[in-house]
């Protein structure tokens, strides 16, 4: 580096630390003039505080001391009210005068508060004096007023209050010379920084104006050589200008060219969306064409699976009807056609009476059969008639019914449908289903035991379980659950019946789109439930 560049960077480093001990007297100058404010403030609050004292134990002797002796003489001249107001008016602000000295005095930290309070009983004592006085005037006992005023209390109470003002006065004179002394310094110390900072920002500002003005003249001429050479630049850009023109003319045909290209392939590209579209729209139409189809076909497919199952049903069931026509018809019919063949052949009165009772007992058993065949046809007849049936009602209707096996027998009926009390059901079924079922829990009723019957209702899924509780014979399962529900199937062949109230129950609840479930235990009971669909329910 030269001897030059050197003395520049010694300038600038002596320019730069120049500058930071200014900014740091600077700084120094606003805190310490904030912190001299400060003390300035204080000592001016102080200064107030102790001519406000001074004014209010002024007033102790002026507003309260002078007031009660004004208004005790005027009174003991004059014997009314008005003339004794200066008292009450001292005796009124008395307290708040008092009370507001002893306050700043204990902030200030005064050294004689005994004194204070020495006065203020002083004068505590002296207004009750007073007081007294007062009475003895108003009772108009003047000679023992004249024995009190005489013994003039009130000089001593001057005097005490006297000195009390001045020791006050004192030292309220003291915390105002304090506060002065430190105002005093203040101001001070303000004048020796602002004069220290005038003598270092004086040369310095000489030199700041002498360095400027060279920086200047560098300046001028640093913008003449900037002319210079922008002049160079400025016939440097006219000639780039004017071959950039020509380029710009050469790339604009090309890109007139490239344009055009576009727009055709643009034209081509649209012409191709277009068919696009349309073939899209064609597949579209196609597709819900054979959405519909095969939603047609389900459907079929579901109504054929339907009516086949039903007609399968059906065979079963004409079949099995074919069978029971065919098998319990033949019975009593060939017993008929016998008995009447002998009652051709017997010529004795007594034989044709007994043939002839043979062949009415034989033709109540055909009937019984042909009944027995109507009622099951007649279940079919019904299968449209739904509605909404009442249990409870249903099983009022039945147990009147069946009062009287109820009443021989001691059978006890509960029933709880809390949880469903309605099915949707046709209503001579369900009134039918629970006479079968009771009738049979009633009927097959345990010979050692009083017969306790329980219906109640249950949701399961979609179903309505009808559940019949009994503590009767019960079934053995295992032997005969395969033909529980078969016609004329009996289990307990030393009780009446036909075993016809099983099937029947079976039947009907097929018709209604349920199910029949039973659980029995020999000597313990049997549980039957009937399950109803729940969805027709509102």
């Amino acid at each position: 580096m030269t001897d030059r560049g050197m003395t520049n960077l010694r300038e600038k480093n002596f320019i730069y630390v120049v500058v930071a001990i200014i900014n740091l007297l600077l700084l120094a100058d606003i805190l310490l003039t904030y912190y001299n404010n400060t003390i300035i403030e204080k000592n001016r609050a102080l200064q107030n505080e102790a001519e406000t004292i001074k004014l209010f134990t002024e007033q102790i002797g002026k507003s309260t001391i002078h007031g009660i002796d004004i208004g005790i003489r005027g009174y003991a001249i004059i014997r009314e009210e008005r003339f004794f107001s200066p008292v009450d008016s001292a005796l009124l602000r008395k307290d708040s005068i008092l009370n507001n000295i002893e306050t700043r005095l204990v902030k200030q930290g005064y050294d004689k508060l005994g004194e204070f309070h020495a006065l203020r009983d002083s004068l505590q004592s002296y207004v009750k004096f007073c007081l007294e006085m007062r009475n003895l005037l108003a009772q108009n006992r003047d000679d023992d007023f004249k024995k009190l005023f005489t013994s003039d209390r009130g000089l001593y109470l001057w005097l005490q209050y006297l000195q009390c003002q001045k020791n006050i006065a004192t030292f309220e004179d003291r915390i105002n010379a304090e506060a002065q002394s430190q105002y005093e310094s203040a101001l001070k110390r303000n004048h020796i920084l602002q004069i220290v900072l005038f003598l270092i920002c004086l040369p310095t500002l000489l030199y700041t104006a002498y360095h400027t003005r060279k920086t200047f003249k560098l300046s001028t001429l640093l913008h003449e050589s900037e002319a210079d050479k922008n002049k160079l630049l400025t016939e440097q850009n006219q000639q780039l200008e004017t071959n950039v023109s020509e380029r710009t003319k050469e790339i604009q045909q090309q890109s007139d060219a490239l344009q055009l290209q576009s727009e055709e392939i643009a034209a081509q590209r649209d012409a191709l969306a277009e068919q696009n579209k349309k073939l899209q729209h064609a597949h579209n139409i196609i597709e819900r064409h054979n959405e519909v189809l095969e939603a047609e076909v389900d459907l079929r497919t579901q109504q054929l699976k339907q009516a086949n199952q039903e007609l399968i049903e059906q065979n079963n069931q004409l079949e099995q009807f074919a069978f029971i026509s065919a098998h319990n018809l033949r019975a009593p019919l060939a017993r008929i056609l016998g008995l009447a063949h002998v009652m051709e052949l017997s010529d004795s009165p007594q034989e044709k009476n007994s043939v002839m009772q043979k062949l009415v007992s034989s033709t109540k058993d055909l009937d019984n059969v042909i009944r027995d065949l109507n009622t099951i046809l007649d279940i079919k007849k019904h299968t449209s008639n739904f509605i909404e049936v009442d249990l409870q009602a249903s099983l009022d209707r039945v147990s009147k019914i069946l009062e009287r096996e109820c009443e021989e027998t001691n059978a006890r009926l509960s029933s709880n449908f809390t949880e469903m009390r309605k099915v949707y059901a046709v209503g001579p079924y369900v009134d039918s289903i629970l006479y079968n079922l009771i009738s049979n829990s009633i009927k097959y009723r345990h010979p050692d035991r009083v017969p306790e019957i329980q219906i109640q209702t249950q949701l399961e899924h979609e179903y309505v379980k009808l559940s019949v509780v009994d503590n009767g014979l019960g079934i053995d399962l295992t032997k005969y659950g395969n033909s529980m529900f078969n016609l004329y199937k009996r289990f307990h062949l030393h009780m009446e019946g036909r075993g016809l109230g099983l099937y029947l129950i079976k039947t009907q609840m097929a018709a209604l789109g349920g199910k029949i479930h039973v659980e029995s235990e020999p000597e313990v009971g049997t549980t039957f439930s009937v399950y109803f669909k729940k969805e027709a329910l509102v």
